[in-house]
């Protein structure tokens, strides 16, 4: 499979093709387009001709035979629409894999392997190792361990199985983003997300008792880190029977792009009356009309950084299972208000 034959069957021309390949952070060509190329890609085993580009950047010759493959697998979705982030981070992953002649042969959700079709298809392939992506459920464990023997996981919370890791830290996201809020001014900060062994409903609960804030529970929205559930919950605080809170953290930036919607048909003004923080960066959070104050997780590092770490596994560079962490960075933008001051960024 050549680039010339991937472009004919997604029907864009062959530079359209390089440059979502080679996109740094996937942003190149509409979403839909960028999904068709990367199914082509991993339907038919497409690998890069590095022969070819070490030859035109006069380095030597070397075999562009793929050293082996991986999988992609989703932990606490089901499908990567309902995950911007993980989305943006499989995405990383295929292109970096790619580049080391590792490809992602196989990408699915934890969820998928109670279908008969979906688990005959993740029995009959043979790859080295699996990115996990997100937390999963106990229940998981035995099935991933059965089916590759090399694992790196990628998340938010660290987990007690013995596996290589990267983690940007959900606990100390949640309290940057707090600490933001209250040096602005905010004493009434309400919740939307998940709580139930959640790191970040307990930095945000911490934070409560800490700053001895308005600790009232009818402040915390318990619902889904999805569109559904950051629509849900800022309708719940809307008829709730109390004054709405100055803020809002909510645990995704999809649950906080919904909420900002609901807020916007209600007419809450977006930050003047109401403040919205969140976390994850997604590329939608600075499009968005306020585009979102964000606590953003380093995408691009936690993929590179991920396969990186798989292949050494794989290739026996390391034996002791390694937790890497990565910083989290607050993105200042436009949906915060300012209460000491009376402005907004």
């Amino acid at each position: 499979m050549t680039l010339k034959e991937i472009a004919a069957r997604a029907g864009v021309s062959v530079s359209t093709v390089s440059r979502i390949i080679n996109s740094p952070d996937d942003s190149f060509a509409r979403r839909e387009v960028r999904d068709r190329v990367w199914t082509i890609i991993k339907e038919t085993g497409y690998t890069p001709n590095i022969s070819a580009r070490e030859l035109k950047q006069g380095k030597s010759k070397t075999s562009r035979i793929p050293a082996g493959s991986l999988a992609c697998i989703l932990g606490r979705t089901r499908t990567l629409d309902d995950n911007p982030f993980f989305a943006q981070l499989s995405r990383v992953i295929e292109q970096q894999a790619m580049e080391r002649k590792y490809p992602v042969r196989l990408s699915y959700s934890i969820f998928d392997v109670k279908t008969a079709p979906a688990l005959e298809k993740i029995e009959a392939a043979r790859v080295d190792g699996a990115v996990v992506l997100g937390r999963f459920s106990e229940g998981a464990i035995d099935f991933l361990e059965r089916h590759y023997k090399n694992i790196v996981y990628v998340g938010r919370n660290k987990i007690s199985m013995p596996w290589d890791q990267v983690l940007c830290d959900g606990y100390e996201a949640t309290q940057i983003a707090m600490e933001h809020l209250i040096a602005y001014g905010h004493q009434r900060i309400g919740y939307i997300g998940e709580t139930a062994n959640e790191v970040r409903y307990q930095a945000y609960r911490d934070m409560i008792l800490k700053h001895r804030l308005d600790g009232n529970r009818r402040l915390v929205c318990e619902t889904p880190h999805s569109s559904e559930g950051g629509y849900r919950g800022a309708d719940l605080l809307l008829k709730a029977d109390i004054p709405l809170p100055t803020a809002v953290f909510c645990a995704a930036d999809v649950s906080a792009i919904a909420a900002l919607r609901r807020f916007t048909e209600a007419r809450i003004k977006v930050p003047d009356q109401l403040s919205i923080i969140s976390m994850d960066n997604i590329e939608m959070s600075g499009y968005v009309s306020p585009m979102l104050t964000t606590v953003g997780m380093p995408v691009m590092e936690m993929g590179n950084i991920a396969v990186q770490t798989l292949i050494g596994r794989i290739q026996k560079q390391h034996k002791l299972p390694l937790k890497i962490y990565l910083p989290n960075r607050l993105i200042l933008r436009e949906s915060v208000s300012n209460l000491n001051a009376g402005m907004y960024i």
